[in-house]
């Protein structure tokens, strides 16, 4: 195995989807900002990915520019990732992280989108994980605000109480940490019509709930999901969105590098502000519980949970110093129990 020196320190990072949108930029982002960092630019399209390898090339001295290569990686496909994977290994003794940034978006069906947005992640992560330096090696799954989206319109409560709880999925697991029951709900949507245009907002709360379950299962790496916003790529065209992939790359980059991540739970959610979110949005805006205010207040209180007192809906009345009564549904739980007061602007 031999390696350049200039790379032989490297935190080597694997980017799936790279070479365009908002993977592309967070290769862009890794190699002008953090020298350390040696990127895999997956791309399922050999000329494509190719042509972004060069672009990001020529952003770098000549003494850099192996600091990004290529990876053949169609995450869709269980061969692909396979091939990918001996491919990485038979390279180099390790990964420090990857960031799962490849999916298709709305108007794809759940067959498709479930496979690609859910099961590609999977994927990558079943054969690349094991070459993850431990401890603290990095995975970020890229999510969006359509998972919680979904999960905030959802009528089936059940499946509500399981995305809020994911680590209710290890019920009746016969592989214990819980996976498999994901699984089955996913391949449950095989073959289903989409009339709701639900297909893309399923596959990401799924992959939010399995993000907290590879997380609890794999203790000694960091793993985390996140938004990247809503940013202007091939996806979202003509669907109102005007953020640049830039902007998109602050979250992921923060959960893969950030030294804080140390300290902090993993499996968790974070909005593209790199603040953690829910995963499920609430009346008044995403938040851990919904707030039904019956009269304009200047405050309101908001009620966080601790993990082991995790149910499904707690309320209570508080009576605040104007006398005036709020109800509080709490859907989810947090890692500290909390009361803050935020102003209403």
């Amino acid at each position: 195995m031999s390696m350049s020196s200039s790379n032989a320190a490297a935190k080597r990072v694997l980017v799936t989807g790279g070479n365009k949108g908002i993977g592309y930029a967070i290769c862009k982002k890794l190699l002008e900002d953090h020298a350390d960092v040696h990127v895999l630019l997956g791309s399922r399209d050999p000329s494509r990915g190719e042509q972004a390898v060069q672009s990001l090339q020529s952003i770098l001295p000549e003494s850099s520019k192996d600091r990004v290569e290529l990876v053949i990686i169609d995450t869709s496909s269980d061969d692909s990732v396979k091939s990918a994977s001996e491919t990485v290994s038979g390279k180099y003794d390790s990964l420090y992280g990857i960031i799962n940034n490849a999916g298709i978006g709305f108007g794809n069906g759940f067959t498709d989108t479930i496979n690609t947005n859910y099961f590609g992640p999977r994927r990558v992560c079943d054969s690349f994980a094991p070459f993850i330096i431990r401890p603290e090696g990095r995975i970020v799954n890229i999510a969006s605000a359509s998972g919680p989206n979904f999960v905030s319109r959802c009528q089936d409560k059940t499946l509500v109480e399981k995305f809020t709880s994911p680590l209710s999925f290890q019920d009746g697991s016969v592989t214990g940490d819980g996976i498999d029951k994901l699984d089955e709900l996913a391949k449950s949507y095989d073959g289903q019509t989409d009339y709701g245009d639900e297909a893309y907002g399923v596959s990401k709360a799924l992959v939010n709930a399995y993000t907290a379950l590879f997380a609890k299962a794999n203790t000694d790496l960091i793993v985390n999901s996140c938004s990247p916003g809503y940013i202007l790529t091939d996806m979202t065209r003509g669907m109102g969105a005007s953020n640049a992939p830039e902007k998109g790359t602050v979250s992921p980059v923060h959960l893969l590098l950030n030294d804080e991540m140390k300290t902090l739970p993993t499996g968790r959610y974070y909005g593209s502000d790199a603040v953690r979110s829910p995963m499920v949005s609430s009346k008044f805006g995403t938040g851990f519980i919904d707030v039904y205010k019956w009269t304009n207040l200047s405050n309101f209180f908001i009620l966080a949970l601790l993990p082991r007192t995790r149910r499904t809906c707690i309320r209570r009345s508080l009576n605040l110093d104007n006398g005036i009564e709020e109800i509080l549904s709490c859907s989810l739980d947090y890692d500290v129990l909390q009361s803050n007061t935020i102003n209403k602007k």
